[in-house]
């Protein structure tokens, strides 16, 4: 266990916890190593925050939670890459983008999650086609209802 300092504070968190990308995250590819932090004030989203920069940390969301019927399929090469033997050892998640001081702004990127092996810790951020980089993150709280007036 190590107390890593981060923008967001200073936590305790074991090695296991520590999520390798090897081929860092498009933009930040010197950056390799992240941890995933759950803060129930910020809750549903989370932080991908790096343990080799303080300074690094990306808010994420499950993409259920905005998009109930997103599907994700991987290539062969990034299902070799994470090492995946099971389905089940796969988390997704989506990185949100909040512009400063305009949170109701909040977008969504749905065209390049990131895919998470648990079992093995590895990480990659896939690219899929068929879906936005700037999904609105208030459309996902809107009522069916709330859509249909729009």
């Amino acid at each position: 266990m190590a107390i890593y300092k981060t923008r967001l504070g200073e936590f305790d968190i074991n090695d296991d916890e520590i999520i390798t990308f090897p081929g860092g995250i498009p933009g930040f590819e010197n950056l390799r190593k992240f941890f995933i932090l759950s803060l129930q004030e910020t809750a549903p989203i989370s932080w991908l925050v790096s343990i080799e920069d303080e300074q690094v940390s990306f808010p994420i969301i499950d993409p259920w939670i905005v998009k109930e019927d997103y599907e994700i399929e991987l290539s062969q090469q990034e299902v070799a890459e994470l090492e995946v033997e099971d389905p089940s050892e796969l988390i997704i998640w989506c990185i949100v983008t909040i512009p400063l001081g305009k949170p109701q702004e909040a977008t969504v990127n749905l065209k390049a999650p990131i895919v998470i092996n648990v079992k093995k810790a590895k990480g990659i951020q896939a690219i899929l086609e068929n879906y936005d980089m700037r999904y609105p993150l208030m459309d996902a709280t809107k009522s069916d209802e709330e859509k249909k007036e729009e």
